[in-house]
């Protein structure tokens, strides 16, 4: 093997290592996101069967909106626009579908 061929292969081995915790960082930040996101959507959906009513329910739940606005365009700037609007979009769906399969009070 050359030595030229051998400094390009570690050069290559060298950048992939390097990538992988990049990689693994960036799944990380964001699970982390797709977390936040859920545990804000969770809020937003207490805060529309809670007790709070008129102007301080809206602001609540819009505030709780205006957050996953921002985690999701945080987001968007690693995976783009459009698949973190859809990664939004799907836990919103998780959240707000297992809520209302959930039984009432009152019904059996």
């Amino acid at each position: 093997m050359s030595k030229e061929h051998e400094t390009s292969r570690d050069n290559a081995e060298g950048q992939v290592r390097q990538t992988m915790p990049a990689q693994q960082g960036q799944q990380s930040e964001l699970a982390s996101l797709r977390a936040q996101i859920e545990l804000e959507l969770e809020a937003m959906q207490q805060g529309l069967n809670g007790l709070a009513s008129g102007t301080a329910r809206h602001r609540f739940i819009s505030a709780r909106m205006r957050r996953v606005d921002q985690l999701t365009s945080h987001m968007a700037g690693h995976i783009g626009e459009e698949q973190a609007e859809r990664t939004s979009c799907q836990a919103y769906m998780q959240i707000f579908s297992a809520h209302e399969q959930e039984p009432k009070h009152g019904d059996h």
